[in-house]
C-alpha cells in the first residue's frame, strides 16, 4: 500500500429486495416494500455510513426499479462513479417469512445481476486502500474471471483485498468447484470473512482448520468465522499458521430478518481497519454489533441515523 491510496472500493452486486408488509403468508393481493439490496450494495453502505470513503463497483438496470436504484444510490454516502447502467431487467430477490425460518427466492436469469469487468483493472483498484470482493459474483455465469483478475491486480498494486466467502448451494455444481475457486482467490486475500455455512458449502470443517485448508500453505491473513447468533471466532493467519485466536459473542437482538448480517458485519470491519484498528477482539466486537443491529430491521439499517457510528468507534 502506498501513502496515496485511500478508501474501499465494493465490488459485487446490486438487488431489489421486496418485503411482505404484513410479514405473513404471500397471497393473492399481497403488498410488498421494496429496499435496495445486495451483498456488495449493503457492505458499501455500511463502510460509508461508518465514515470510509467507500466506492461502489457494480451494475443497475434501466428498467423503472433500476431507476429507482440509481436515483437512491446517487443520494446515499457511496461514491456511485463506478456503477454501471445496463439495458436489461434489476435483479429481484422475494424474502419468504415462514413459521420457524425464512427463505429467499431470486429472479436474476436475464438480469443485469453482477458488475461490468473493467478494461483496466489495475487503473481500477490502484487509488485505494482496499478492495471488497464477493462470493455471490464469483461463480463463472457471474463474474468469475473478472473477481479473479481484480484480485490479483489489487495484490500487485499493493491494494489491500477483503473477500467474504457467501458460499451459495444453488450457485455451485460441487463442493469441489466452490472450493477451487476460493483457493484461486483467497491466495490474494488479506482479510477474509467467512460464515460457517459457506465452509459447508466448500465442503471443509466448519472451524478455523476448515479455513486453512482454502489457503496456500504459506498464506497471512486476518479470518473472521461468524455463526449466526453464536460466537464469532477471530484469527491472525501468519505463513499459514493460527498465531493468534480470539471470540466474541454477539449481542442479543430481536431478529427482523438475518438478511444482512453479514454485510453489516465486513463493512463495519473495513471501516474499523481504515480507522486503524487492528486488535482481532475490538474487530469483532465491531462486526457483531453492526450485525446485530441489521438484523433488528426490515431492509438497510440506518447507521448514521441511529448514532451507532459512536457506539462502534
Amino acid at each position: 500500500m502506498s501513502d496515496n491510496q485511500q478508501g474501499v472500493l465494493v465490488v459485487g452486486d446490486t438487488t431489489i429486495d421486496l418485503y411482505p408488509v404484513d410479514e405473513t403468508s404471500i397471497t393473492p393481493g399481497s403488498q410488498f416494500e421494496w429496499h435496495i439490496g445486495g451483498t456488495a450494495t449493503n457492505v458499501a453502505r455500511w463502510a460509508a455510513s461508518l465514515g470510509s470513503e467507500t466506492s461502489l463497483v457494480t451494475n443497475i438496470g434501466t428498467d423503472a426499479m433500476g431507476e429507482l436504484a440509481a436515483q437512491h444510490l446517487t443520494d446515499g454516502p457511496v461514491d456511485t462513479t463506478h456503477v454501471t447502467r445496463v439495458n436489461a431487467a434489476s435483479p429481484l430477490t422475494l424474502y419468504v417469512p415462514t413459521e420457524d425460518d425464512e427463505q429467499w427466492n431470486a429472479w436474476v436469469a436475464g438480469s443485469c445481476y453482477g458488475f461490468t469487468p473493467s478494461a483496466d483493472p489495475a487503473t481500477l483498484v490502484a487509488p485505494y486502500e482496499w478492495i471488497h470482493l464477493e462470493g455471490v459474483t464469483l461463480p463463472t455465469a457471474v463474474n468469475q474471471a473478472a473477481v479473479r483478475r481484480l484480485a490479483e491486480a489489487a495484490a500487485e498494486s499493493g491494494t489491500r483485498v477483503s473477500f467474504d466467502l457467501n458460499g451459495r448451494t444453488n450457485q455451485w455444481a460441487t463442493p469441489d468447484a466452490y472450493h477451487q475457486a476460493l483457493r484461486d482467490i483467497l491466495q490474494h486475500c488479506d482479510l477474509i470473512f467467512a460464515g460457517t455455512d459457506d465452509l459447508a458449502v466448500a465442503g471443509v470443517d466448519r472451524t478455523p482448520e476448515g479455513i486453512l485448508e482454502l489457503l496456500p500453505p504459506n498464506h497471512s491473513a486476518m479470518v473472521f468465522i461468524t455463526d449466526g447468533p453464536a460466537e464469532t471466532t477471530a484469527l491472525t493467519v501468519d505463513d499459514g499458521e493460527i498465531t493468534e485466536q480470539e471470540t466474541a459473542t454477539p449481542p442479543s437482538a430481536t431478529v427482523a430478518t438475518t438478511a444482512g448480517a453479514g454485510d453489516a458485519f465486513a463493512g463495519a470491519v473495513l471501516a474499523a481497519r481504515g480507522d486503524g484498528i487492528s486488535d482481532l477482539e475490538e474487530l469483532a466486537t465491531i462486526g457483531n454489533t453492526a450485525g446485530a443491529a441489521a438484523v433488528a430491521t426490515i431492509g438497510p439499517f440506518d447507521a448514521d441515523g441511529s448514532g451507532l457510528t459512536a457506539d462502534l468507534f
